[in-house]
């Protein structure tokens, strides 16, 4: 049955995101704290190791966490700066720091600098993040079409989303397995990637890139 977990002993837990076999929380004070399995970094505490109960994510510490998110075997963190971080598993481009690598500490996405972003969304293979001024970026692998540049290219690091999405304002966003959508100011759903099933739902399984 559900049982309470203790994130930690001066504050309420705000946020929360389950990734494939890791989960972080986000507390009041800002402070991100994350424990599961390790193996690839993606609990961003500078080594491999698992955590069986919750651990501060001490790089972090200087920041004010905002919004986190976690898939797989990557993990996301917005802070009130504006800035955007990433660490985990680097395959395919998914932290967006132009390469491939392992990444077990957070580490600033750099090519998002001079925007402030508000909010990130891990999917197994690829990023989204939005800008306060609602604009999408995403990164990492894009064979579905996930990324949403109208083609199957995969990103190292972030690029916006033009297209469709050009003159919207997106206020949400949300990464899945091998498909993405987005919330825009007005109401309206966006989604691209992968159709099977029906997870686009455009009436088919058609992919949308």
């Amino acid at each position: 049955s559900p049982t309470i977990v203790a994130v930690c002993s001066e504050s309420r837990a705000v946020a929360v995101s389950a990734g494939g076999a890791h989960s972080l929380a986000l507390t009041a004070e800002g402070h991100v704290w994350s424990f599961g399995d390790g193996a690839l970094g993606q609990l961003g505490h500078g080594d491999l190791s698992s955590q069986l109960r919750p651990k501060r994510i001490g790089d972090l510490r200087w920041s004010r966490g905002t919004a986190i998110s976690a898939c797989v075997v990557h993990s996301l963190v917005a802070t009130s700066d504006g800035a955007a971080y990433s660490f985990g598993h680097g395959n395919s481009g998914r932290l967006g720091h132009g390469d491939t690598a392992r990444q077990p500490s957070p580490r600033r996405i750099g090519g998002l600098r001079s925007e402030h972003i508000s909010a990130v969304a891990a999917g197994a293979r690829h990023s989204l993040a939005l800008s306060s001024g609602g604009s999408v970026f995403s990164f990492g692998w894009g064979v579905c079409g996930q990324l949403g540049h109208g083609d199957k290219r995969s990103r190292l690091v972030p690029e916006r989303i033009c297209g469709a999405l050009a003159a919207v304002r997106a206020v949400a966003v949300s990464a899945g397995c091998e498909h993405s959508l987005v919330l825009a100011a007005g109401g309206a759903v966006y989604s691209f990637g992968y159709g099977s099933h029906g997870r686009l739902g455009h009436g088919d399984e058609e992919e949308r890139l």
